[in-house]
């Protein structure tokens, strides 16, 4: 679930010391859809941006930030507005994930070549 924002509590719960900046960075969602975005601080475990335009988003996506030669995996944690925090993935999660996205891949070629095989034996 995807929580309204950071409260003054919550700021307190962090598991990393956020460093506050203004740096410009990208939204990657593939397929050449990008959004630009500032990245308002940063941390070891995620960072809060600020949209340019409200933007209906992906759960999970890329985050490039030039300057900082970054270029992570994110989920979104909590929304406000224009406003975003991201949590980093881990590359074990990525990998993960590549894994699962392979898998699926794998399965559908997988039903493709049955439904072929199937539609050579029905005589269609």
């Amino acid at each position: 679930m995807i929580d309204s924002g950071p409260s003054a509590e919550s700021e307190d719960k962090r598991r990393a010391p956020r460093a506050r900046m203004l740096v410009p960075a990208k939204i990657v969602l593939g397929e050449g859809l990008d959004f630009n975005c500032t990245l308002r601080n940063l941390s070891d475990s995620g960072a809060r941006l600020s949209l340019d335009t409200p933007a209906a988003l992906p759960a999970e996506f890329s985050l490039q930030i030039p300057s900082k030669g970054l270029n992570r995996r994110v989920r979104i944690a909590w929304r406000r507005s224009q406003d975003i925090g991201v949590q980093f993935l881990s590359s074990d999660e990525d990998a993960e994930r590549a894994a699962d996205k392979r898998r699926i891949r794998e399965l559908e070629a997988e039903v493709r070549r049955l439904k072929s095989r199937i539609a050579e034996l029905s005589g269609e």
